[in-house]
């Protein structure tokens, strides 16, 4: 996930994951050797989206390799950020991810606090509504992986966090799953597997990225929710010469059990896909795919086009859930820092009957 502005707003917000932050600024952890041995970027992003409106994120890390690494070395990195909406919605998190004896061990920590105000806009009683609501959170997350061969990892975590959701407008008839006015305490327990042959974590131009992660929140952790989720993704890219680029990419997610409706699937969060509102179609399982083709026009400034589909199942609201939501869209990228390959990115996307606006740093994947 690139870290910016696009009022993504799913599981990670609840859980006030500061880790979040850091791999956002992890997208910059590769490069070509140097005489420095880490580098600092700072970011601010002025946004404005249909979910939290006008405002601004600012994200700060500092990137560095041991003495004497080689030249495709991993960065380590501290990072903090914030962000601050019309409405009064902020939010701020940091955390650290390390890696460590030669790569071999990898970790991640967290943490973070908010409060945010959001409309979901859902079809309800064949209606389109607008359902007003604040959540506060705080919360904390720690995760470790050992290397696996040269390109997998396996790892696992935990995740502990509180959650109040309220609804802030006038009574309206909304779906059971929507749940307002609840504290909501919830303990995470985390596996994941990965495999990452990717020639560079920032700007790949060849190999691939698969990653599993399976999460389960129970009452015997500490919960008050209960559920498991399933998310897959699979990245994949091509190089179509020495200036362009084929990215392609597969996600699903999964949700069983009594989840609460931040914490299942919602379409358009996370870059799957672009186009679309976060907010608007919430299910218990997705499934997206889509392609981009990306031209590095000259050194600082590049183009992309992109399109994909998927589709939601069991969702929230009034939502045939058998339709399938295409979208398509184009940007501009521009590398904002000599020493590393990190582009700043302006997308615009066009969904079904929605579009949106992105800017933020890093690749949508």
């Amino acid at each position: 996930m690139a870290l910016g502005a696009s009022g993504n707003l799913g599981e990670s917000t609840n859980s006030a994951d500061g880790a979040q932050v850091v791999g956002a600024i992890e997208k910059a952890t590769k490069q070509q050797p140097t005489a420095k041995r880490g580098h600092f970027v700072i970011v601010p992003i002025p946004f404005r989206n249909p979910l939290l409106g006008a405002g601004l994120t600012l994200g700060a890390g500092y990137l560095y390799v041991p003495k004497g690494a080689t030249s495709n070395a991993r960065h380590s990195v501290a990072g903090i950020g914030g962000m601050y909406a019309e409405g009064g919605s902020w939010a701020v998190a940091g955390g650290h991810r390390g890696y460590w004896s030669d790569e071999r061990y990898r970790t991640t920590a967290g943490l973070g606090t908010g409060e945010v105000f959001y409309d979901l806009d859902l079809t309800v009683q064949g209606l389109s509504e607008k359902i007003p609501l604040r959540q506060d959170f705080e919360g904390a997350s720690v995760d470790g992986a050992i290397k696996v061969g040269s390109h997998g990892w396996l790892g696992g975590g935990f995740v502990y966090a509180r959650t109040e959701v309220r609804l802030e407008g006038p009574s309206l008839p909304i779906p059971e799953e929507v749940r307002p006015g609840q504290e909501i305490t919830l303990a995470n327990l985390k596996l994941n597997g990965e495999w990452d042959s990717r020639d560079d974590d920032l700007y790949p131009r060849s190999g691939y990225r698969a990653e599993a992660e399976l999460t389960a929140s129970e009452a015997a952790f500490g919960s008050d929710a209960n559920y498991e989720s399933l998310e897959l993704q699979f990245n994949g890219y091509r190089a179509l010469g020495p200036r362009q680029v084929l990215a392609y990419r597969v996600y699903g997610k999964t949700v069983g059990g009594d989840p609460p409706f931040f914490a299942m699937a919602w379409y358009g969060s996370g870059g799957d896909l672009r186009g679309y509102t976060p907010g608007t179609f919430i299910g218990k399982s997705l499934i997206a795919a889509q392609a981009e083709w990306r031209w590095q026009a000259t050194t600082r400034w590049g183009l992309v086009a992109f399109a994909g589909t998927g589709t939601v199942s069991d969702p929230i609201g009034d939502v045939d859930s058998g339709q399938w939501l295409p979208a398509a869209g184009a940007g501009v990228r521009f590398k904002i820092l000599k020493a590393l390959k990190l582009n700043l990115r302006a997308d615009y996307a066009w969904g079904r009957d929605d579009s949106t606006f992105s800017l933020a740093v890093g690749e949508a994947f």
